[in-house]
């Protein structure tokens, strides 16, 4: 039964990340409370989910609209930076107060979601 389950789970999630909605908030929600998975685990795990769909969202990107290569170099040592500080810090923070704090992101993102300014499309 649980094979069948992550299956439909896994298929559900990259359905919605097709959509553009932020699943990766659900897949880590999944994985921590249905599959009793160490918070820190379950992130590690979304961040290699997350290689591999934006990899093929960067590849139609490049399909349809030539990259700013100036703009990669000066965000590149930013990104770096930011992801060993983060990984850095995701260790040094206690499991029960990282998944508040994943929680407490997930609830500011909805609601600024919900509530935050509509775009203009008629253009």
């Amino acid at each position: 039964m649980m094979p069948v389950l992550l299956a439909l789970v896994a298929f559900l999630v990259a359905v919605l990340s097709g959509l553009g909605v932020g699943s990766a908030g659900l897949l880590v929600v999944f994985m921590t409370t249905a599959m009793q998975m160490p918070q820190l685990t379950a992130q590690g795990l979304n961040l290699i989910f997350f290689l591999f769909s934006s990899g093929a969202a960067l590849t139609v990107h490049l399909l349809r609209t030539p990259l700013l290569f100036g703009c990669v170099l000066l965000l590149l040592p930013g990104g770096f930076l930011g992801s060993y500080l983060g990984a850095v810090l995701a260790h040094a923070i206690p499991q029960a107060l990282l998944r508040r704090l994943f929680g407490g992101l997930l609830i500011v993102a909805g609601l600024s979601g919900l509530l935050g300014k509509k775009k203009d499309r008629s253009l």
